[in-house]
């Protein structure tokens, strides 16, 4: 009698290796870290831009620790929610800091991330260096008159079976 196990080729995919110190340019503050929470979500982090040229940016990486090839098929990057602190003059702030708010994600190289994107599982090949960034715009030409926090900026990957 011959004993046969079923092997079950599976995608593992998860975030990793988030940075614990951001890159901060400017006068840019960050409220509360960022966290991965399940295999593939990244969230709950706030930030505060007072001025043209702020930015906050966190690397990490995707990772493939299964046994077959993935292809991103879904990529969702929230809304950010902006609120304005002070009672001055919040909508006012908050169409601002709207209107000047620049949130990327990218490849570590700069290069967009896109449904379809494989992740491989071979060697040297199962991981992906990625890096978000929020800044607000170094052409604003508007600044808001109260502090405004910027916070909802979750990220989520989805990964099937190439």
């Amino acid at each position: 009698i011959k004993n046969s196990k079923k092997v079950i080729n599976s995608t593992k995919i998860k975030f990793q290796n988030l940075t614990s110190t951001p890159t901060i340019v400017g006068t840019a503050e960050v409220e509360s870290a960022p966290q991965i929470t399940g295999d593939t979500h990244l969230g709950g982090y706030s930030v505060i831009l007072k001025k043209p040229g702020d930015s906050v940016t966190y690397t990490f990486d995707v990772a493939n620790t299964g046994d077959i090839d993935a292809e991103l098929t879904t990529y969702t990057k929230a809304t950010p929610v902006i609120t304005a602190t002070g009672s001055n003059n919040g909508e006012n702030d908050v169409q601002i800091v709207t209107d000047n708010l620049i949130y990327t994600l990218t490849y570590a190289d700069g290069s967009p991330i896109e449904v379809g994107n494989e992740l491989l599982h071979t060697l040297g090949n199962n991981t992906a260096s990625l890096r978000l960034t929020v800044a607000y715009d170094l052409a604003a030409s508007e600044l808001p008159q109260d502090e405004v926090t910027i916070d909802g900026l979750d990220i989520t990957f989805i990964y099937g079976q190439k």
